[in-house]
């Protein structure tokens, strides 16, 4: 899993176990972080000519075929690859995400399932949130499903919904950098600082957040519509409350009163930002799990969207994502 948040590749090693319902284990886990050179090659990509573009999609794939051979001398049955999304417009009809499968698969002498969002696009769909579906099988004690990543999504167990948020770790970052630091640990920056409700009310406005799903957000989207020159500490208080609220205002729209919901992903560390959640809605419980989970759930979950795809069984909702059809999405390369 390669997320919005920019820091680097997740690898998860799973064995997944079909009885009356689906079970998996983790194997082994292992985070590469972005060296400058691949960092530099993602951050700009999306200014780049087309023939750069092209050009980092087969690098940072065979990158990944790298991280790959350095994390299992096994033969796996399948790698599964979410990649680094470089646009993301599905009402034009597009959705491309950097890493080619077919490099990944050369590289590493296994089979790979990647592209997982274009054939929901083309059915008309977002093709995003991706995660429900693992979500809905693997964790079935949890009403919900949240993952606070670069971008915050939910999953809804009982309405098969899912949607994104808002940015999440992608605005709170791009603040922490500004005070030379990767990110706020545990929030303690946040918690210093003072809610600037000019900007808070401005984010408020934005339609997006008030649209009903299906939705999904590009990456670019905090350029265009979040991200305001603040000073950094104002900006992580104040970003902190606006995540807070809006996740919520969404989950209280959707879920009765003691519904548990499984938090994970970067933000699901930030103490201020959990904080903020469980003081806010003391009916909903938000449940922060053991560190292995919190820092790899998307990796299993893709593990298991690419065992679906190769089992040819439906992976992608079309309740999701608003598409014609559930379909079983995403692409199998074949080594050469």
């Amino acid at each position: 899993m390669a997320g919005s948040s920019m820091d680097g590749l997740d690898l998860a090693e799973v064995s997944f176990f079909k009885g009356s319902s689906w079970t998996f284990k983790v194997e082994n886990c292992k985070t590469y972080s972005y060296d400058e050179k691949i960092s530099g090659l993602l951050s700009g990509a999306s200014d780049d000519s087309i023939e750069l573009q092209y050009l980092t999609d087969r690098l940072f794939g065979e990158w990944i075929g790298e991280c790959v051979q350095d994390f299992t001398s096994e033969k796996q049955d399948l790698i599964a690859v979410h990649g680094h999304t470089l646009i993301h417009q599905p009402e034009n009809g597009i959705s491309w995400q950097l890493g080619r499968g077919d490099i990944i698969a050369d590289f590493t002498g296994m089979k790979v399932v990647s592209d997982f969002r274009s054939q929901d696009v083309e059915s008309g769909g977002q093709g995003a949130p991706l995660v429900p579906v693992g979500d809905f099988e693997l964790f079935k004690a949890y009403d919900a499903c949240l993952n606070l990543g670069g971008i915050a999504n939910v999953s809804i167990k009982g309405r098969k919904l899912a949607w994104d948020i808002c940015p999440c770790n992608q605005v709170l970052n791009y603040y922490s950098i500004q005070l030379n630091k990767p990110f706020d640990e545990n929030g303690r920056i946040a918690s210093s600082g003072t809610v600037n409700s000019d900007w808070l009310n401005a984010l408020r406005s934005d339609s997006f957040f008030t649209k009903a799903p299906p939705k999904s957000l590009p990456n670019e989207f905090i350029h265009t519509s979040v991200l305001n020159q603040v000073e950094p500490t104002e900006g992580l208080r104040t970003y902190c409350e606006f995540i807070a609220e809006r996740i919520i205002s969404d989950a209280s729209e959707h879920l009765p009163p003691g519904s548990k919901i499984l938090s994970t992903g970067g933000g699901a560390l930030n103490t201020f930002l959990m904080e903020l959640l469980n003081q806010n809605h003391k009916s909903l419980d938000f449940v922060v799990p053991e560190r292995q989970l919190i820092d790899f759930k998307e990796a299993i979950v893709f593990a298991f969207l690419g065992l679906l795809k190769l089992r040819n069984e439906i992976n992608v909702l079309a309740s999701v994502t608003g598409a014609k059809r559930d379909s079983s999405s995403g692409v199998i390369h074949y080594p050469k």
